[in-house]
């Protein structure tokens, strides 16, 4: 099992490499002027820059908000915020809170986006033009911070502020985002938080339909099929942790890994002439069916997230469901299972459950039934039924544990699971063939071999998932 998050968020601090800085920080800009004008772009009630805004004032709303951007990120590398002490010319009145958490709080605030009592629960559109606005210009404020600091504690807030600046529709943070994933000489702990910023960023969704991404995403699937390379090189690599320590925060960083490739909308990319981009939903079948190319292996957490975020994405027309069903199914039961066992080590330790069994075991249900949901109007060639019994079977597995903690009595639940395993195998075994996830994909196949390098062609004759080099 994995230990709780708070001694991992300190491990990470194993993890940092050196970073050679390249020059001096600016110092922040004075925002008091315009931060009043700023919250009214972000309520929507002054336009940033629309059909009735005349290019003066455009360039005027343009500029508050960079000078906002730059006052959040720019004081992160001023004292007291990246741990030098406070200068004695400094004129701070003593009153003024000068935490990172008031400064993060103040950030959150910018990039918290109201809804208005007549808007039905959705954001106006001026709303979404301002996030897109103030996300760009917090991109390029923290850029300044990230190639111009070797302090540690400077950079991952520069990224931190990145990821708060990502829940809105924000697309310009994704190149700065993945520009930290890439990078093998920045530390994890850095990569934690960009992780975090791709999640907020794919689980955003249009204001009129919610099966698809924010429309910059939407339009621009190469962008995709990039975060989605990313994310897969970073998610099955095989490392050599020194110690369990070192391998409890690897499990820990990857997990947010796994969570934003959970939050793709489509399990395949393709272009609009049908040709392959990526797979998101092979990389989560990678960790819910437990790749062994890929260690430390993954955690139950990690497998109980991707299969949550498969089970969400839109059904592809080559997904096998009847496979696909078969080991989404095993996930629930070995959910449960990791969960009574940790309700007893709890009760044996004293100590708290090392995750949040009820929540996860909810948000899987609410997955399964998605997935049942669009399963029902495909023809009985596609396995309609047996992907519906198998939800129906875990749901009533999961709505143990979601009701009465992990801690419930599951057996006769799980068993039926099982049962249903038995009587519902993929089809191709009983043809004595390999069972392939997707029909186009002959590479698909689970479960995976002892030995496995899975990788899935490149349509262009190049290997699109070639495994990354072993960090050192």
């Amino acid at each position: 099992m994995t230990p709780s998050s708070r001694p991992l968020a300190l491990g990470i601090t194993l993890l940092f490499t050196a970073v050679t800085a390249a020059g001096e920080i600016p110092k922040p800009p004075d925002s008091s002027r315009v931060r009043q004008l700023v919250r009214q772009m972000r309520s929507g009630t002054v336009r940033v820059a629309g059909a009735d805004t005349t290019p003066a004032d455009a360039a005027k709303n343009r500029e508050a908000i960079k000078t906002v951007a730059e006052w959040l990120a720019f004081r992160i590398a001023q004292p007291p915020y990246n741990g030098e002490p406070v200068p004695r010319e400094d004129t701070t009145p003593a009153g003024v809170d000068r935490s990172m958490r008031a400064l993060f709080e103040d950030a959150e605030d910018f990039c918290y986006l109201p809804i208005g009592a007549g808007n039905q629960g959705k954001v106006a559109p001026e709303q979404t033009e301002y996030g897109a606005e103030m996300g760009k210009a917090i991109a390029a404020a923290a850029k300044v911070v990230l190639e111009n600091s070797a302090k540690p504690i400077e950079r991952i807030n520069a990224v931190r502020l990145m990821s708060v600046a990502a829940r809105m529709p924000a697309a310009d943070l994704v190149d700065p985002l993945l520009a930290v994933v890439t990078n093998e000489k920045i530390s994890d702990a850095e990569k934690l938080y960009a992780f975090q910023g791709l999640r907020n960023l794919l689980e955003q969704h249009e204001i009129l339909d919610t099966t698809v991404h924010i429309p910059d995403l939407h339009r621009d699937i190469a962008k995709r099929g990039a975060i989605a390379q990313a994310l897969t090189n970073y998610i099955c690599q095989k490392r050599t942790p020194r110690d369990d320590r070192e391998k409890a925060v690897i499990e820990f960083v990857r997990r947010h890994a796994v969570e934003a490739m959970a939050r793709f909308k489509d399990a395949v990319l393709r272009k609009p002439n049908k040709d392959l981009i990526f797979r998101p939903g092979w990389t989560l079948a990678r960790v819910f069916a437990q790749d062994p190319s890929v260690y430390p292996p993954f955690t139950i957490q990690e497998q109980t997230e991707a299969a949550t975020g498969f089970c969400l994405m839109k059904i592809d027309p080559d997904l096998n469901l009847d496979v696909a069903a078969y080991f989404i199914a095993g996930v629930s039961v070995n959910f449960a299972r990791a969960a009574n066992l940790d309700s007893q080590r709890a009760a044996r330790d004293g100590t708290l459950p090392v995750a949040p069994w009820k929540l996860g075991a909810a948000r899987f249900s609410h997955a399964l039934a998605s997935w049942r949901k669009a399963a029902e109007p495909l023809p009985q060639t596609r396995f309609k039924d047996t992907s519906v019994t198998m939800a129906n079977t875990a749901i009533a597995l999961l709505a143990r544990i979601e009701k009465g903690g992990p801690g419930e009595a599951t057996g006769g639940e799980s068993q039926a699971v099982i049962t249903w395993m038995t009587d519902n195998p993929p089809k191709a075994w009983a043809e004595r063939q390999s069972a392939i996830l997707f029909k186009d994909d002959p590479n698909s196949i689970l479960p995976f071999a002892n030995t496995a390098a899975l990788k899935t062609p490149d349509p262009k004759g190049t290997d699109a998932k070639k495994e990354p080099p072993k960090k050192k």
